[in-house]
C-alpha cells in the first residue's frame, strides 16, 4: 500500500474513533494504538486534516483528549485524494483558457463550478494562479461554430480570405476537415477547389463570415496526425514534397533540440564535444527556413544543397541590413 493510502486509510479510522464517542474524547494513546503509529505521526495527521479538509479537531485540555468541535463529515471531504485535486487543478485550468471562446460558452459556468470546489483543496498558501499558459488569440474564433458544424455535417463553406500576400480579399471555397490551433492562430484545414490541394487557412483572416454552399462532400480519408507528421508549421504542402534534411547542432543547442526537437529526427553522429548531427524528414517550407535560422550560428544545415544555399542567402541579406551601422 502506498504512503497515500496508509495515510488516507489512518484518517478514517480517526474520524471513525472520533465519531463512535459522541463528544467524549479519545485519548492520543488509544488513537496511536489503533492506527499503528507514533504520536509525532498522529500530530501530523491531525494538522494535515485540520488544514487540508477543515476537520474541527480540537484538544480538550480537562479531559485530555481530541474531540470534534462540531459534527463533521470526513467522507464527503476525502472522495478526492490531494494528487486527484491537484490533477483536477491542472485539467480546470486547461480548459480555463479557452473559457472565452464563443464556442466554449456553455462550458464557461460549469469550469467556474469546479474551479470554485477544486480552490477549496487547494493550500491557501498556494499562488492564486499557480498555472500560467501562453494568452490564445481570440481574433477569428467567432467562425468557430460555423466551421465545426460544416465538419461534423461535411458541408462546403464559402468565405472571404485576406492573405498576408494579397491586397484584397478573395471569395473561397472549403471542404473543412478538421481545426487546429498553432502559434498563437486558429486554422481551419480543408480541401479547396481554387488550389486543388490541402491547404490551411487562418481564422483571424477570413474577412467575410462563412456560409454554407449546397455541396455536400464525401468523408474524407483524412488523420491530421499523418498529415501534419512531415511539415513544421502550417505552410502545407504535398507529402511527397518531403525531403531528407540534415542539421548540425553547436553543443549548447544539441543539448536543447534534443531535449525538445521541433521535429521528429534521427540522430546521425553524437561527437565528444557534445554537438550533434541530425536528419529530419520534413517539407521545406518558408516556416522552417525561419525555425532554423532562429538557432543562428549555433546550426548548420548540412542536407540538401538547395536548403543550405537558401540559408546561406538568407543570412547574407540580413548581415546587408547592419553594414554601416555605427559600432
Amino acid at each position: 500500500m502506498s504512503k497515500n493510502k496508509n495515510q488516507l486509510a489512518r484518517f478514517r479510522r480517526i474520524h471513525e474513533l472520533l465519531m463512535l464517542r459522541k463528544g467524549a474524547v479519545v485519548k492520543p494513546e488509544e488513537i496511536c494504538r489503533a492506527c499503528d503509529i507514533s504520536r509525532r505521526t498522529l500530530d501530523n495527521d491531525l494538522a494535515f486534516m485540520r488544514e487540508e479538509y477543515g476537520a474541527p479537531i480540537i484538544w480538550d485540555k480537562q479531559r485530555l483528549g481530541y474531540c470534534y468541535e462540531h459534527p463533521f463529515d470526513l467522507t464527503s471531504q476525502i472522495a478526492l485524494n490531494t494528487e486527484d485535486v491537484h490533477r483536477l487543478h491542472v485539467a480546470v485550468e486547461t480548459l480555463a483558457q479557452f473559457e472565452h471562446l464563443e464556442v466554449f460558452r456553455d462550458l464557461r459556468e460549469t469550469v467556474e463550478k469546479i474551479r470554485k470546489g477544486v480552490s477549496g483543496w487547494v493550500r491557501r498558501s498556494a499562488a492564486a494562479k499557480s498555472i500560467y499558459f501562453e494568452p490564445v488569440q481570440n481574433t477569428g474564433t467567432e467562425h468557430l461554430p460555423i466551421l465545426l458544424r460544416a465538419i461534423e455535417e461535411r458541408r462546403r463553406v464559402t468565405f472571404g480570405y485576406q492573405s498576408f500576400q494579397q491586397p484584397e480579399a478573395r471569395q473561397c471555397d472549403l471542404e473543412p476537415y478538421c481545426i487546429r490551433q498553432y502559434d498563437q492562430r486558429w486554422y481551419v484545414v480543408g480541401y479547396s477547389p481554387q488550389y486543388n490541394y490541402l491547404k490551411p487557412f487562418a481564422l483571424d483572416r477570413i474577412a467575410s463570415r462563412p456560409e454554407f454552399s449546397k455541396i455536400i462532400f464525401e468523408a474524407p480519408d483524412f488523420k491530421p496526425e499523418q498529415f501534419f507528421l512531415h511539415i513544421y508549421g502550417m505552410h502545407t504542402e504535398p507529402i511527397e514534397q518531403a525531403r531528407e534534411v540534415e542539421i548540425g547542432f553547436s553543443p549548447l543547442q544539441a543539448r536543447y533540440f534534443v531535449s525538445r526537437p521541433f521535429h521528429p529526427y534521427r540522430l546521425l553522429e553524437e561527437r565528444p564535444d557534445g554537438s550533434i548531427r541530425v536528419q529530419l524528414h520534413v517539407c521545406i517550407t518558408i516556416e522552417l527556413i525561419r525555425k532554423l535560422a532562429s538557432y543562428g550560428h549555433e546550426a548548420e544545415v548540412l542536407a540538401p544543397k538547395e536548403l543550405r544555399e537558401t540559408m546561406r542567402k538568407f543570412f547574407e541579406e540580413g548581415a546587408r541590413r547592419y553594414e554601416g551601422i555605427d559600432e
